[in-house]
C-alpha cells in the first residue's frame, strides 16, 4: 500500500531552496468514481429485481431455482446438428442460455452500484433500493436461487453442468461486498442479513466440498484463481477463517509458482486464442485475491516465491501492454481485441500496494462504464469503493507529494503565494497543473492571496485535477492554457472556487408553502436553501429534446431566525419534501481578477457530453473582475460545454468587467430522434441568487449564428446583466426575476421561462423576438415584463416580420404545472427599427403567433394556458412606420386589454 507519500524535490526561486515537509499536491484518484456510482445509483435504485426465476431453458437438467448456462465455445455439430456439441476454442456460441447470467450479472451491477453510493454520500435510500434484490436472490421462496452451480455449463449431448461453471458466480463477489458495506446500515434487519450469509455459507460449503468444485480448484489457468477469488471473498463475509487460510496458501504455494512465468507473464493464457483478454483477466483475479488480505498479518502483495515470481513482476510485466496496446508482441485475440484494456483492478491495487501513482494515473484514465457482456462478466471488480479501507480510500483520494522542508516561513510572512514558487514553469509546454493545486492548497491553508506570475503562460493538460480557490486570487497578466483534446474527466473543473463552510441537511422541514416568510428552524447564519420533492416531476420537457421533466425544486435565502428573503420567495408549493439542504454565506467576499484563458476544443462526436473543464464558484459572496477567455481549435464536431464561467450553489455573486467567447454549435439526435442543435454555453448560473454581469462582452461577433448563445441559467433568481454586449440572455427551469439593463443583445436574444419581474430597459435588442417564451418549457413567465427605453431591431436587421413577445403553446401537453404569460406588460419608448420587412409586412406586433390552431373558440386546450390581462403601451415607434398591432392570431388575443398613453 502507499503508506508514505512521493517526496518530490523543487525549487523555489523567490525565498529559498531545500524545503522539508510542505504538502505540495494531491491527486483525487476517486472523484470519477464517486460520481459514476451516484449517477448510476440514480439510474438504478427504481429497478425491480430479477432472478433466475424469471427465466428457465428447456434444455436445463435443473429446477426453476437452479442457476443454468451453457459452455461459452460449445457449438452445434456441423455433420450432426442433432447431436453432442463441439468445441471452438474462444469463439462464443450467440445461441446459448444467457439469461441466468445476464440476471446474475445485473444484479451484480445493481449490488455494487447502490452500496458504492451508500458508502460516497450515507444517503440510506441506496440500501432501501438494493434491499429488495437481496431478498428476492437469498431469502424469498418464490425466487430464491439455490446455493449450487449444478447446472452451470452445460454442454448439450455431453453434461448436465461442470465444475468450470463456478466461474459465473465471480459475479457475486460484489454482491458479497456490497453486503459488508450496507449490513451495518439499520436498513436491512439483522435477521435478514443472517440469512443472506447462511446462503453464502452454504453456497461456500457447495463449492469447497462438491466434486465440480474441487475439479473448479484444480482446473489450472484462470478457473484456479476465480475458485480461490471468490472463495476467499464468500469465506470473508461469512466469516470462514479456515477457507481464508485455505486460500492464502493455494495463493502461495499453488497459483503463483505454476501460472506465473519468471517474466511475470502467464503461460497458460498465452496459449489461448484470447491470450490479451485472459492474461488481464487473471492479473485481475489475482491481484483481487490480495487486495482480500490487505487487513491480514501476512501481506500477499508482498509475497514472493523463492524463485522471484509476485504479483509484482505480472504487473510490471502487463503494465507495458496496458499502456500501449500495440507493443503486444503475442497472437491478437480472436474475438473482443478492440475492447481491452478498460479500468484493470491490477491497475489500482497494484498502484496503492506499490506506491506506483503511473499504475494509478493509468487506471484512472481507462473505461469504467464498459457495455461489452464478454468485458463485464470477465472484469471480478467493477465498483471499487467496495475494495478499499477507509485509509486506501484516504490514501488514493489525497495522494500527496512532499518537499523536504519546514514550513516555508517567507511565503507566508510575504502574504503572498506564486505558482512559480511550487514548481511551476509557465513556459506553455508543461503541464502546470498540479503546482498551481499546491499553491491553492497552501495558499486556503494558511489564507493568504495566490498571486500568478506576471507573464507566465501555464499549459493545463487533461488529467483529471482540480485548484480549490478559497483565497483572493489575482491571475494578472498570465496565460492559461486549457487542452480539452484528450482529457480523463471532462466534468472535472480547473478551478473550483468554494466554501469552508458546509452544507447540511435540514431537520424538521416537510412541507412549504408558496411565497412562506418563515420557516421554523435556527441556524447560526444566514443560509442558502436548496429543497427537491423527487416524487413530484416539473418542467416536462416538449419538443425535440422532449424528457419526463425534472424534481421539484427551489432555491431561496433564510436569515438564522428562518425569515426568507423575499426578494427571492419560495415559488412552489412543497407538499413532500425529499431533501432539503442548507448552505451557511461566506460574510468575506472573495475576489479573483485578471488571466488570461484559452480553451483548445474538445474533438469529441457531436454529443450532449457536456464538458466542464471550466472555473466553478459554488461559493457565495465572489466577485471575478477583467478576466478573459477565448476559445480556439473548434472543428466540424465536438462535444458542447458547460459555460467556462459556471456558478451554482452560491449568492451574491459579480461577473464584471470580463471577456467571454461563444462556442460554435453543432447539431445531434434529439431524444425526439430528429437533429437538434446543442446548446453550449460560456457563462451558466445554475441553483444561484443575486448574480450579475456587469460590463461584460464575447470575443466573436453576437449577430453570428454560428456561435451558441453565451449564457444559460436554471433555477436561479435575481439576475443581471447590465452594460454587457452579448449574444443572449436565457432563463430556462425555475429562474425568478431577472434584469437586463444598459445592454446590447445578439442573434439568440433574450430567452426566458419563470416567475417574477422581468425588467429590460435602456438596451438593444437583436433577437428574432424582444422577448422569446421558451416553447419547450410552455412559454411560461408568471408575472410581469417591463421594458423601458430601448431599441428592438428585429432579427439584427435582416428581413424580417416583428414580433415583440414570441413563444408556443398548444395546451396539449402537460409541463408539470400551469403555464401563463405574463399578467401585465408594460413598454415605454420602445424604438422598433423593423424598415428591413417583407412584402406584406403589415407592421410588427405585440405577440407571434403562439397556436396557430387556435383559430376560434372550438380549441379545446388539455391544459389550458392563460394568456396575459393587460399590455400598458407608451410612445412605442417604428421605423417603417406602421402601427404595432395585437397580433397575428387575433382570435387567441382578443381578450387582452392594450392600453395606450
Amino acid at each position: 500500500m502507499i503508506r508514505s507519500l512521493l517526496i518530490i524535490l523543487f525549487v523555489f526561486p523567490y525565498f529559498f531552496t531545500n524545503l522539508q515537509n510542505t504538502e505540495l499536491a494531491e491527486t483525487d484518484y476517486l472523484a470519477k468514481e464517486r460520481a459514476r456510482v451516484v449517477r448510476l445509483a440514480e439510474e438504478y435504485k427504481s429497478l425491480k429485481p430479477i432472478t433466475v426465476t424469471a427465466e428457465s431453458s428447456p434444455r436445463s437438467a435443473g429446477g426453476i431455482h437452479d442457476f443454468y448456462s451453457e459452455g461459452d465455445y460449445w457449438w452445434p455439430d456441423p455433420d450432426d446438428p442433432d447431436g453432442p456439441y463441439i468445441q471452438r476454442d474462444g469463439l462464443t456460441n450467440p445461441d446459448n442460455f444467457t439469461a441466468h447470467r445476464e440476471a446474475m450479472i445485473r444484479f451484480s451491477q445493481i449490488s455494487g452500484t447502490l452500496a458504492s453510493a451508500y458508502l460516497v454520500s450515507k444517503d440510506k435510500k441506496y440500501v432501501e433500493a438494493l434491499a429488495p434484490h437481496l431478498k428476492a436472490w437469498f431469502i424469498d421462496e418464490a425466487t430464491k436461487m439455490n446455493p449450487n452451480l449444478l447446472y452451470a455449463q452445460a454442454i448439450k449431448g455431453k453434461v448436465t453442468g461442470r465444475g468450470i461453471g463456478i466461474i459465473d458466480t465471480i459475479q457475486l463477489m460484489e454482491v458479497a461486498k456490497a453486503i459488508e458495506a450496507v449490513e451495518d446500515s439499520g436498513v436491512i434487519s439483522d435477521s435478514e442479513i443472517q440469512q443472506i450469509k447462511v446462503w453464502f455459507s452454504e453456497y461456500l460449503t457447495w463449492i469447497t466440498t462438491h466434486p465440480y468444485g474441487i475439479d473448479e480448484r484444480d482446473h489450472g489457468n484462470n478457473h484456479s484463481v476465480c475458485w480461490a477469488m471468490q472463495a476467499a471473498v464468500f469465506a470473508q463475509l461469512v466469516g470462514n477463517q479456515e477457507v481464508l487460510d485455505y486460500c492464502k496458501n493455494m495463493y502461495k504455494t499453488v497459483l503463483l509458482p505454476d501460472q506465473m512465468a519468471n517474466d511475470g507473464s502467464f503461460p497458460l493464457e498465452l496459449k489461448r486464442t484470447k491470450p490479451y483478454g485472459y492474461s488481464l483477466f487473471t492479473l485481475d483475479a489475482m491481484a483481487t485475491l490480495c487486495q482480500v488480505y490487505t487487513d491480514d498479518s501476512e501481506n500477499l502483495f508482498s509475497y514472493q516465491t523463492p524463485d522471484g515470481k509476485s504479483l509484482k513482476k505480472g504487473i510490471s510485466f502487463l503494465y507495458p501492454f496496458v499502456e500501449n496496446k500495440d507493443s503486444w508482441p503475442y497472437q491478437i485475440d480472436v474475438m473482443y481485441w478492440d475492447k481491452w484494456p478498460v479500468r484493470h483492478t491490477f491497475l489500482l491495487f497494484g498502484g496503492l500496494a506499490y506506491d506506483q501513482e503511473k499504475y494509478l494515473e493509468l487506471w484512472n484514465s481507462l473505461d469504467a462504464d464498459f457495455d461489452t457482456p464478454e468485458v463485464i462478466r470477465n472484469m471480478p471488480v467493477r465498483f471499487p469503493m467496495l475494495w478499499l479501507s477507509d485509509q486506501e480510500k484516504e490514501t488514493i483520494g489525497k495522494l500527496d507529494a512532499k518537499l523536504t522542508s519546514d514550513v516555508p516561513a517567507k511565503i507566508i510572512a510575504s502574504g503572498v503565494v506564486n505558482y512559480s514558487a511550487f514548481g511551476a514553469k509557465g513556459d506553455g509546454k508543461t503541464d502546470d497543473m498540479q503546482a498551481i493545486m499546491a499553491a491553492h492548497k497552501f495558499a486556503n491553508e494558511h489564507d493568504l492571496k495566490v498571486k500568478a506570475d506576471d507573464g507566465a503562460s501555464y499549459y493545463i493538460g487533461g488529467k483529471a485535477r482540480t485548484a480549490i480557490i478559497q483565497t483572493d486570487t489575482d491571475f494578472g497578466t498570465a496565460s492559461f492554457l486549457i487542452d480539452d483534446r484528450n482529457v480523463e474527466n471532462r466534468t472535472a473543473p480547473v478551478f473550483l472556487v468554494s466554501s469552508s463552510l458546509e452544507s447540511f441537511k435540514l431537520e424538521g422541514v416537510t412541507s412549504l408553502k408558496r411565497n412562506q416568510e418563515k420557516i421554523d428552524i435556527t441556524l447560526s447564519s444566514s443560509a442558502l436553501i436548496t429543497v427537491t420533492n423527487s416524487n413530484e416531476m416539473k418542467y416536462i420537457r416538449f419538443g425535440l429534446n422532449q424528457n419526463n421533466g425534472a424534481p421539484q425544486t427551489d432555491i431561496f435565502l433564510v436569515d438564522k431566525n428562518g425569515n426568507v428573503d423575499q426578494d427571492a420567495p419560495i415559488i412552489w408549493d412543497f407538499d413532500q419534501i425529499t431533501e432539503i439542504t442548507a448552505l451557511p454565506i461566506d460574510e468575506k467576499t472573495l475576489t479573483i481578477s485578471g488571466g488570461l484563458f484559452a480553451t483548445i476544443a474538445n474533438q469529441e462526436e457531436s454529443k450532449y457530453n457536456y464538458y466542464s473543464r471550466n472555473i466553478s464558484i459554488q461559493r457565495s459572496n465572489v466577485i471575478v473582475d477583467s478576466l478573459e477567455h477565448r476559445v480556439t481549435g473548434e472543428g466540424d464536431h465536438g462535444a458542447p460545454y458547460n459555460g467556462f464561467i459556471n456558478i451554482s450553489k452560491a449568492a451574491f455573486v459579480t461577473v464584471k468587467n470580463t471577456i467571454l467567447t461563444g462556442h460554435k454549435t453543432y447539431s445531434t439526435i434529439g431524444n425526439a430522434g430528429k437533429p437538434v442543435t446543442m446548446g453550449t454555453y460560456d457563462i451558466i448560473v445554475n441553483r444561484a441568487l443575486n448574480v450579475s454581469f456587469i460590463n461584460c462582452t464575447q470575443t466573436n461577433d453576437i449577430d453570428n449564428n454560428l456561435y451558441w448563445g453565451i449564457m444559460g441559467s436554471n433555477y436561479s433568481k435575481n439576475l443581471l446583466f447590465d452594460t454587457c454586449i452579448l449574444s443572449r440572455f436565457d432563463a430556462h427551469m425555475g429562474v425568478a426575476n431577472a434584469t437586463i439593463r444598459n445592454s446590447t443583445l445578439g442573434h439568440m436574444g433574450i430567452n426566458a421561462i419563470g416567475t417574477g419581474i422581468f425588467t429590460v430597459e435602456n438596451s438593444t435588442i437583436r433577437g428574432r423576438s424582444l422577448i422569446n417564451l421558451r416553447s419547450d418549457y410552455g412559454s411560461t413567465w408568471e408575472g410581469k415584463l417591463i421594458i423601458r427605453d430601448c431599441t428592438f431591431i428585429p432579427n439584427g436587421g435582416k428581413t424580417y416580420s416583428a414580433s415583440l413577445i414570441n413563444g408556443y403553446n398548444s395546451g396539449q401537453h402537460d409541463f408539470g404545472y400551469t403555464c401563463y404569460m405574463p399578467e401585465q406588460i408594460i413598454i415605454e419608448n420602445l424604438k422598433i427599427e423593423d424598415s428591413n420587412h417583407p412584402e406584406n409586412y403589415q407592421g410588427p406586433a405585440i405577440f407571434g403567433n403562439f397556436n396557430s390552431e387556435r383559430t376560434d373558440d372550438s380549441y379545446k386546450e388539455k391544459f389550458p394556458y392563460v394568456l396575459t390581462k393587460e399590455v400598458t403601451l407608451k410612445n412605442v415607434t417604428t421605423t417603417s412606420g406602421k402601427e404595432l398591432r395585437v397580433s397575428e392570431n387575433e382570435m387567441m388575443f382578443k381578450g387582452v386589454r392594450v392600453k395606450k398613453n
